[in-house]
């Protein structure tokens, strides 16, 4: 969800190239800044949203890309919206990416060279002010460098190298009166993220993230007298892979460094009683690399230094309610590699080479306060380096 989010900032605003090779440059000095306001007295549904990025470029076909993307101005989305009564469905969302990539290849080889430079600071807000609304969500996702890549039917080559010196943030916050039906909150912040995903393809890819900026932050926050369910979530990382692969060869080398400080923080404050579910979530970490694979052999070689603070708090407060919960999670390095052998015939094999360096420190705090809750669960993981490698075997 969160390279998804992230990418369809390249997707919304590039045109696609259809030529089989591609050579992309771009260079961004000035700001890119998008702002929208709304504001509505009475009402049935209302949105709004606020995109920006200094480069975004996308493709749609087989063939060969160069890409070559550097922002040196600041980046930033602000989404706010005031309302007084509504009865229906509030929407707010931003999002902030200095550099953009998205490629779509279908029936045939797909090869990205890519390198993509974020050097000043990129920020995403989005807040909701409303003294009663039916249902709301409010959303911002920020990162310096985003690459996105899917193949189906043919073969997937990624040499990609991302490099992030500055500052990520995202803020979401939502102030309400009442919400008789769900009301969610949720921020992403990412320095540096690849997300890579194939079907029926021989998937190679070579990563390179370094993050040295001074800090990436997630805040999520919610504010309302009385609700119905109420959700909120914050994730922050430096460095972020993620490459999925069905039913071919998956061969994957990850290198990533981090300076940067992580902090992810959740919080849901209800000053009266919420009728069903109350959630607050938080996730930091350093860096991130994850692969799975469907059927077919699948190697790994990972490389992970981090020398960044990570921090993750999530607090819940409220009156009665039916489920009140908050977790959070804080890891310098994690590592994730899958395999579903017992999907095919002639048992594939999982192999991988991992290395973990962590010298910053891991905190996680959750905490819970209510009157009374029917049920009430908070718990909070610290772990400085993380690896976790899984096969299925035939049988």
């Amino acid at each position: 969800m969160r390279a998804a989010l992230l990418a369809s900032v390249a997707l919304a605003m590039a045109p696609n190239a259809h030529a089989q090779s591609a050579n992309n440059n771009q260079y961004q000095s000035g700001v890119a800044e998008a702002r929208t306001e709304v504001q509505v007295g009475a009402g049935d549904n209302a949105a709004a949203a606020a995109i920006a990025s200094g480069n975004a470029a996308s493709s749609s076909s087989p063939g060969a890309l160069i890409n070559l993307q550097h922002m040196d101005g600041t980046t930033s989305a602000h989404a706010d919206a005031e309302i007084s009564e509504l009865r229906g469905y509030i929407g707010i969302s931003s999002a902030a990416v200095g550099n953009g990539l998205a490629a779509i290849s279908d029936h045939g080889a797909l090869a990205i060279g890519s390198r993509q430079l974020s050097h000043a600071d990129t920020h995403a807000a989005a807040a909701l002010r409303a003294s009663t609304a039916g249902d709301a969500s409010i959303s911002a996702a920020s990162s310096g460098n985003v690459g996105a890549a899917s193949a189906e039917f043919g073969e997937l080559r990624l040499s990609m190298e991302q490099e992030s010196t500055a500052s990520v943030s995202a803020e979401a916050i939502a102030e309400a009166g009442s919400v008789p039906g769900q009301l969610s909150a949720a921020a992403i912040a990412s320095a540096n993220n690849i997300a890579a995903a194939g079907a029926t393809i021989t998937s190679l890819s070579s990563v390179r993230q370094d993050a040295s900026g001074q800090a990436v932050s997630a805040h999520a926050e919610i504010r309302v007298g009385r609700a119905g369910d109420a959700s909120s979530s914050a994730i922050a990382n430096a460095n972020s892979t993620t490459i999925d692969n069905q039913w071919g060869y998956l061969n994957a080398s990850v290198r990533q460094n981090a300076t940067t400080s992580v902090n992810a923080n959740s919080a849901v404050t209800l000053g009266e009683d919420f009728l069903g579910f109350a959630s607050s979530s938080a996730y930091g970490v350093g860096n991130q690399a994850s692969a799975s694979n469907v059927g077919s052999d699948t190697v790994l070689d990972i490389v992970q230094d981090n020398f960044g603070a990570v921090n993750a708090d999530a607090a819940l407060s409220g009156g009665e309610g039916a489920t009140g919960l908050a977790s959070s999670a804080a890891y310098g390095n994690s590592v994730s590699g899958s395999l579903c052998a017992e999907c095919a015939a002639g048992g594939p094999a999982l192999s991988a080479q991992n290395v973990q360096n962590n010298g910053g420190d891991v905190r996680a705090r959750a905490r819970v306060s209510a009157a009374r809750n029917e049920t009430t669960a908070a718990a909070s993981t610290a772990i400085g380096n993380a690896a976790t490698f899984q096969t299925r075997p035939p049988g």
